[in-house]
């Protein structure tokens, strides 16, 4: 049954105008007179045209689909050219285009200029634009695009389905933080010693083997000379460089702020030569260690556009080896709650924690309790002052 189905929606246009053509001359050879026949002329050209249409096998030779901007922020627009080129030059009257996405927000961006009605004529090549406007942060994927030729009035259709995959990578927006020296303090008997995120590299003590991310500053271009083998500067670190970030990925009505919050850390930090990991709680734990160079930052920036909210993810700090060995934690929440704080205090050594909220929360008992904890309200706003709010007492 299915079979039948399947070959009567391949064959019911061209029976529709095979049907319309036996009509029309039925019609003007058995009424005769000037009126059927003039009507069967009439009609004719349009019946054959329809006819020849349903008989020419029309292939799209590609689709390619280009993208402008190439790095999206969340809150920016894009524009969108698809060029396609197809094979024969066979005059269809027009052409109706449609992109097959599957992303949530391109179902509801799918505007009026998503769906574009073209006039193809005789040409073999042609292009279409639009506009998305106010992309959310995210992974967008297309799937591809559906092409239907009509004739004159839709007696004959062609539908073509060609699938061209393409991902729109929106990144989380970067907001301008002014940067300074960030230092937290952490007890050590009656001695309090400051933990920095900036290297020295005013002194170089030694040289190593050159590992791609190293800053194009930091090679020892006379050693490269001699031995044509690229060694980078080694150098001395002020504090202890033992700095790690963390994003509480639970549920919250500020969890893009939180994202857009740490993406702003980071790209200040790189920017300033500092020196820092960033962890991902989740169903899995992702460590991205000694983030320095742009392509260790975009590969954390690829994976703060994709991540998502995960229930109870802030438990899992009691999961994370990584954190015994961390000297200084900055962990980034939306709502700071005593366990949160016992959970913080017993596992590392120091913590700033940043909490991104419209109101200032009042400051638990808690934190009284473990002085090597400092807790920083955000502005979700203003990010500017971030990290000279630190230095406040």
């Amino acid at each position: 049954m299915k079979k039948w189905r399947a070959l009567f929606e391949k064959s019911k246009h061209f029976l529709l105008v095979s049907f319309l053509i036996l009509i029309t001359f039925c019609y003007a050879m058995f009424q005769g007179g000037f009126v059927s026949w003039f009507v069967f002329f009439t009609v004719s050209p349009f019946l054959l045209y329809a006819f020849i249409f349903q008989l020419v096998r029309e292939e799209i030779y590609s689709v390619e689909r280009k993208i402008e901007p190439s790095h999206v922020e969340s809150g920016q627009s894009v524009q969108v050219t698809i060029s396609v080129e197809r094979k024969t030059r066979f005059p269809f009257a027009y052409m109706l285009m449609e992109e097959l996405v599957g992303s949530e927000m391109l179902v509801k961006s799918k505007v009026q200029e998503k769906d574009a009605i073209k006039f193809v004529g005789f040409k073999k090549t042609f292009t279409w634009r639009y506009t998305l406007e106010s992309l959310s942060r995210g992974e967008h994927r297309y799937l591809g695009a559906q092409i239907i030729f009509h004739d004159f009035f839709g007696w004959a259709k062609k539908r073509i389905l060609v699938e061209k995959e393409q991902i729109v990578l929106v990144y989380p927006r970067v907001h301008d933080i002014k940067y300074a020296t960030l230092q937290t303090k952490l007890d050590v008997g009656s001695m309090m010693t400051p933990y920095s995120i900036v290297k020295d590299t005013s002194m170089a003590i030694g040289l190593r083997e050159y590992v791609p991310g190293d800053r194009f500053s930091w090679i020892h271009w006379k050693s490269f000379a001699k031995t044509q083998t690229l060694q980078s500067k080694e150098f001395e670190d002020r504090q202890s460089q033992e700095l790690m970030l963390m994003l509480d990925v639970g549920p919250s009505p500020l969890f893009e702020e939180k994202v857009e919050l740490v993406a702003s850390m980071l790209s200040a930090i790189v920017r300033g030569r500092g020196d820092i990991s960033f962890v991902s709680t989740g169903v899995k734990t992702k460590v991205f260690s000694s983030i320095q160079g742009e392509k260790q930052l975009d590969r954390v920036m690829h994976h703060l556009a994709c991540v998502n909210p995960v229930e109870n993810a802030k438990y899992q700090l009691r999961d994370t080896q990584v954190l015994q060995r961390v000297a200084t934690l900055l962990y980034v929440t939306s709502d700071i709650s005593d366990e949160l704080l016992h959970t913080l205090g017993n596992t590392v050594k120091s913590c700033i924690c940043f909490v991104v909220s419209q109101e200032t929360q009042a400051r638990s008992d808690v934190t009284k309790r473990y002085k090597h904890i400092q807790v920083v309200h955000v502005n979700p706003t203003d990010y500017y002052h971030l990290f000279t709010e630190v230095m406040k007492p």
